[in-house]
């Protein structure tokens, strides 16, 4: 049976998408974090119009996770306090929905969760099929793949040409951006290779094991009925090498997969390596609250809450074969 198909982001209400913190700003401190709504803007650009506003640098506006432009999302940014009295309530595209005081600068990563609500058009698909297959998403979980959107057009091939160079860049977000999807990529290859040797689900002895919600991880000595139900359950998940300076020996299927990778991916662990700090990355992640319904014979609505670093394209490709209609017209 041929995998069910179905269209994405035809219009920006399509693909909603909320950050949850996870806790309240403390209302007091010398910076003021806003939670904003924007229709078809990215990260980067509100961040720019806001520094154009007020005068002051993109540095002084941080954020912590980065949202796409083909969408609505609510996002927080911070700033200091100082600059609050000129920042206008809204402007095109945008709207702040809540303005909080807070004695520390809100950094990447603060989050703890994304809330969607996305439409899918187009479905093409035997409706109890795919009705069986959200179903056993939301009890399996799904491969935590990075998303395009972590690469953009041509992110990774200009990466690779600074591993070429054997140098980072100088600008601070350009390095960052360089670092971020080298170590993106190479986490695909190895959970791909995982998937392919059908053991995503299967430890081993030297794997590395991620405490649910958390970056928390731990070596795993022996494999045990204990451990088998906590990976079941999900208390637990097994864990990818973002690759970095590590003085640990790696897992014998990280290594086995790092000694049969191509060159281009050798060198780029190797810049790393010198350059990144190390990390690890859950293989597979779970959907909180996934419900679906049928808007007509070819309309799925679906609503759900991913851990942060979790995408949801990753989570719709487990399923559907998906057409991104945003992407399709800039191309």
């Amino acid at each position: 049976m041929s995998k069910p198909s179905a269209t994405i982001k035809q219009q920006p209400d399509d693909f909603q998408v909320a950050e949850l913190l996870g806790f309240t700003p403390s209302g007091q401190g010398e910076h003021l974090w806003c939670y904003v709504e924007k229709t078809g803007l990215n990260t980067a650009y509100l961040k720019r119009e806001w520094a154009r506003l007020l005068g002051c640098t993109q540095k002084d506006i941080a954020h912590s996770g980065l949202k796409d432009r083909h969408a609505v999302t609510c996002q927080w940014l911070s700033l200091p306090a100082k600059y609050g009295p000129n920042l206008p309530d809204s402007g095109e595209g945008w709207r702040i929905l809540t303005r909080a005081h807070n004695d520390r600068k809100l950094r990447i990563g603060t989050h703890r969760a994304n809330e969607f609500t996305l439409i899918l058009r187009d479905v093409q698909g035997e409706r109890a099929a795919i009705d069986h297959a959200l179903a056993t998403l939301a009890h399996d979980g799904f491969a935590n793949l990075f998303g395009e959107q972590r690469f953009g057009h041509h992110n990774l091939q200009k990466a690779r040409h600074w591993v070429e160079r054997g140098e980072l860049p100088k600008k601070h977000d350009e390095r960052a951006l360089v670092l971020s999807t080298l170590r993106a990529d190479c986490f695909n290859a190895q959970l791909q290779a995982r998937m392919a040797a059908d053991t995503l689900h299967t430890p081993q002895a030297g794997d590395r094991a991620l405490l649910r919600g958390s970056n928390s991880h731990f070596l795993i000595d022996n494999v045990d009925d204990a451990l088998l139900e906590r990976l079941r359950s999900g208390d637990i998940a097994l864990g990818g090498w973002l690759p970095g300076k590590e003085n640990k020996p790696l897992p014998p299927a990280t290594q086995t997969w790092l000694d049969g990778a191509d060159t281009a991916t050798r060198s780029a662990v190797h810049y790393l390596c010198r350059h990144a700090d190390s990390g690890w990355r859950a293989f597979t992640a779970r959907a909180q609250n996934l419900h679906h319904d049928w808007l007509d014979a070819h309309t799925l609505l679906l609503s759900f809450t991913l851990p942060r670093g979790s995408y949801a394209t990753a989570l719709l490709a487990a399923v559907f074969t998906i057409f991104d209609a945003a992407e399709n017209s800039r191309t």
